[in-house]
């Protein structure tokens, strides 16, 4: 008992630490894939600092500090990790609390179709029944495409714009409102060509909000892949840069964005650090307290334990609900979100 303690106790240090690190050092091998389980973390330090406590550590004091220091300071750093994902943030509350007739909702999804092999058809049913006004799919193939038009998408999201790195896979964003700017690679990402089209939405003071819907995939932390993972992410920061100079421009970008809010190449690319005017992006489940909605891997026999799926948004556009839905065939759920205007 005493070995699986300090086992848990190194485990839980070890990951503690490769969530530290800054993004300059988020490409060493393995620690993308370790970060990815941090709030789990926490559970492995509550079990090592309760088996501290059992009688066979009687007599090994020194031992047993070291657990409870370990297993104490990663609870408390989880706790200020990951409490802000279920308390929602004060741009949230403003939003909900203001008059109905002076915001504008939009509704939004994304999911990853696993290369083509999800089912159309229920993407077509969860956009109906949850009333999508912008849907952003990753890994879709010229059969899934197909597949979704004759599920019936184009009568409810007939704007489209698609786009493929490799001829084979692709990604996409289908729109109920027009999509002008059309780009077949917003970002100019490393890792795949990221779609994208600019809406426009009267919001109810009369003014036009324009905003700039891009489908993001970034590369996953596969072995040997690291550097393009990290630089695949932090490439999307450009959109903070347009913002900068587009005072009249919103973005919400969504997707498979390989990463969790606890990698520092994502908080980076948010953002995070930034001069306290300089434009931000917002992850919508952080921001409304929607808690840890884990989104892959869905297809196996335990639940999806990674929040890599996201949707981000930037200052004037604020996210005030998210959640999950399963869709057969895919080895991602779809995450669904209502933002404000």
């Amino acid at each position: 008992m005493r070995a699986i303690t300090l086992l848990l106790a190194l485990v839980t240090l070890g990951g503690i630490a490769c969530r530290m690190l800054p993004a300059s050092l988020a490409a060493l091998p393995f620690a993308a894939n370790v970060v990815s389980l941090t709030p789990w973390l926490a559970g492995s330090a509550v079990i090592a600092l309760a088996f501290s406590f059992i009688p066979a550590w009687r007599h090994h004091h020194e031992a047993r500090l070291f657990v409870r220091i370990i297993a104490a300071c990663a609870i408390a750093l989880e706790v200020a990790w990951q409490a802000p994902f279920f308390i929602p943030s004060q741009r949230v509350t403003s939003a909900l609390a203001a008059d109905d007739s002076q915001t504008t909702t939009l509704r939004v999804m994304t999911c990853n179709v696993y290369k083509g092999n999800a089912s159309a058809e229920r993407i077509v049913e969860l956009v109906r029944e949850n009333n999508i006004q912008v849907l952003a799919l990753q890994e879709t193939t010229v059969g899934f495409v197909s597949e979704l038009k004759a599920a019936g998408i184009d009568e409810l999201l007939p704007y489209s714009e698609r786009s493929s790195s490799d001829g084979v896979y692709g990604n996409g964003v289908w729109s109920a409102l027009p999509l002008s700017d059309a780009a077949s690679d917003d970002i100019g990402s490393s890792a795949s060509a990221m779609p994208a089209g600019t809406i426009e939405v009267t919001r109810p003071d009369g003014a036009t909000a324009r905003l700039r819907i891009v489908s993001v995939h970034t590369c996953s932390p596969a072995l040997g892949y690291w550097d393009l993972w990290e630089k695949s992410i932090t490439e999307i920061g450009v959109a903070r840069e347009r913002l900068a100079e587009h005072d009249s421009l919103d973005y919400v970008l969504l997707g498979d964005f390989n990463a969790t809010y606890d990698h520092a190449p994502f908080r980076k690319m948010l953002g995070e650090g930034t001069a306290a005017d300089s434009p931000r992006l917002h992850d919508a489940a952080r921001e409304c307290g929607a808690g840890i909605t884990s989104t892959w891997p869905a297809n196996l026999e335990i639940p999806a334990f990674c929040s890599i799926d996201h949707v981000v948004t930037s200052d004037r556009v604020i996210a005030t609900e998210v959640s999950t839905a399963e869709v057969p065939g895919s080895d991602h759920l779809a995450l669904i979100a209502t933002l404000e205007l």
